[in-house]
């Protein structure tokens, strides 16, 4: 016998003190032209089409980069039930325990929370290791910044926003499309490049000020970074570290012991 899923969607009276409205994790899935005619107060835009269906195609929409952390709440939002619940469902088997679903529209919207236009809310979170850290990298003036193994972009545009002149490096194509996907909806300027730190002649050289590298390893890479940085320059690289039996851990060769 199959096993039918139900969720319980909310609705606007429900919303008050909903911890993933009072932590500003909300998403509005609609298009682009309803959310700047009116949205949830503080939400941000990620259009999901009505006709996206499976696993991929969700992905694109949402990449887990332009998303809070999974241990926080998330309420999705729109406007066609059976979109809301196929995302939620989505997310939740993607990890994320504590993502709510709601059906709301202008129709119905208390004044005070319903807004139009205006500045769009952030969903995404900087490296946590270089927001803690912040205060002791050199300013945006003391020259350019690179992040070796940049993924989706985070760390990269985070400094962009802070006015550093930053490039970011990904040898996969997809990471830097998100890089730039993300660059673009904060209207900040980002150098792209696609190399393959493995090989020593497509590290970019600089001099760098700032040389950052987070979630990702290359032992030969971590030896050539003093000799990228400027006189006065800062490294800064977090990554995993090796713990017996934890599967979650990419190879042993990628994570310090």
């Amino acid at each position: 016998m199959k096993r039918v899923l139900t969720l319980k969607l909310l609705s606007w009276h429900e919303l008050d003190h909903h911890p993933a409205v009072l932590s500003g994790n909300i998403l509005d899935i609609r298009d682009r032209a309803s959310f700047a005619q009116g949205h949830l107060r503080g939400a941000a835009s990620l259009p999901v089409p009505p006709t996206a269906e499976g696993p991929a195609a969700l992905s694109g929409a949402l990449p887990a980069v332009l998303l809070p952390p999974r241990h926080e709440p998330l309420l999705v939002y729109g406007e066609i039930p059976a979109l809301v619940t196929s995302v939620v469902t989505f997310l939740q088997r993607r990890g994320r325990r504590h993502v709510y679903g709601a059906v709301l529209s202008a129709a119905d919207a208390p004044a005070r929370e319903w807004v139009a236009g205006g500045r769009e809310g952030a969903l995404w979170r900087p490296p946590a290791f270089l927001a803690q850290n912040f205060p002791l990298l050199p300013p945006g003036d003391a020259g350019p910044v690179v992040d070796l193994g940049c993924g989706g972009g985070r760390a990269a545009v985070w400094l962009a926003q802070r006015n550093y002149d930053v490039t970011a490096v990904d040898h996969l194509d997809d990471a830097l499309a998100v890089a730039r996907r993300l660059a673009d909806l904060h209207g900040v300027e980002l150098g792209l490049l696609c190399r393959d730190l493995s090989e020593p002649a497509q590290v970019p050289v600089g001099p760098w000020a700032l040389a950052m590298s987070f979630r990702f390893l290359l032992r030969g890479l971590l030896r050539r970074l003093p000799d990228l940085l400027l006189p006065d320059g800062v490294a800064v690289v977090r990554t995993f570290r090796w713990v017996d039996g934890d599967a979650r851990l990419p190879r042993r060769k990628y994570c310090l012991d």
